[in-house]
């Protein structure tokens, strides 16, 4: 096979709009139309472009806000890593896989959620690492692990930085960069109570369709995907109003 294969993302977005839609066209007379669209747009200027594809279709897939406002789950965040005040009349719940792109990506938008509503927002972090991302397990392990000592927030920071580089050698360095007790943080990975709370973490995002990552609840509404600060934002003013 020819070397599209990494491309594959982005022909389908030249594909979706119908940049090569010609049912008489070759396959070399394709390719050539694909690599001279590389050749002018760039690589990262296609990518935004399948980004914004994705957001509009997680979208248009999306319950109306009011649906999602009618069928809440009550989500538990005991045991869960949380930052905001203990009171605030909002508490987000983040189901995410440390390998996943998009739950980096959605990053932004959490950090101005917790800006723009400092004080009424609180933030609990719950496991779910797919299967088919090798790292993600370990990685949500050593999470847990510097949890223990007080940093999982940090840590959390630190591994997506560096989620291209998810191997234990670089675990162990991230938890000297904090300096924890890295005896400890080695010891805490290797706990068995670790696989079993993913499990549950798991098993709660399956039944409760948010198997994919990232996957959110605010105050028990649903929403799904690296999704924009808006989306968050007509969420909890929604909410915020209910309230008042």
């Amino acid at each position: 096979m020819k070397a599209y294969i990494s491309k594959l993302p982005q022909i389908l977005v030249l594909l979706s709009f119908g940049m090569v839609l010609s049912s008489c066209a070759t396959e070399d007379r394709v390719f050539k139309m694909i690599d001279k669209y590389f050749e002018e747009k760039g690589i990262d200027a296609v990518e935004k472009t399948l980004d914004k594809i994705i957001q509009k279709r997680q979208k248009a897939a999306q319950p109306t806000l009011e649906d999602r406002m009618k069928n809440r789950v009550e989500v538990s965040i005991v045991g869960a890593p949380v930052k905001g005040p203990e009171n605030a009349p909002i508490t987000i719940v983040e189901f995410s896989d440390f390998e996943c792109p998009f739950c980096s990506r959605v990053l932004p938008s959490i950090d101005q959620v917790m800006k723009t509503y400092e004080g009424k927002v609180k933030l609990a972090f719950r496991m779910n690492p797919l299967p088919f991302h090798n790292s993600a397990t370990p990685a949500a392990k050593a999470a847990m692990a510097a949890q223990e000592q007080g940093k999982f927030w940090q840590y959390h920071d630190l591994l997506f930085k560096n989620q291209r580089e998810l191997n234990e050698k670089n675990f162990v360095k991230l938890a000297k960069d904090l300096k924890l007790d890295v005896a400890k943080f080695q010891k805490d990975m290797k706990n068995p109570d670790y696989q079993k709370r993913i499990d549950e973490d798991q098993d709660f995002a399956r039944k409760n369709g948010a198997g994919g990552t990232p996957s959110f609840f605010i105050n028990g509404v649903r929403l799904v995907g690296a999704q924009p600060f808006e989306n968050f934002k007509e969420i909890i003013d929604g909410l915020l109003k209910e309230k008042s």
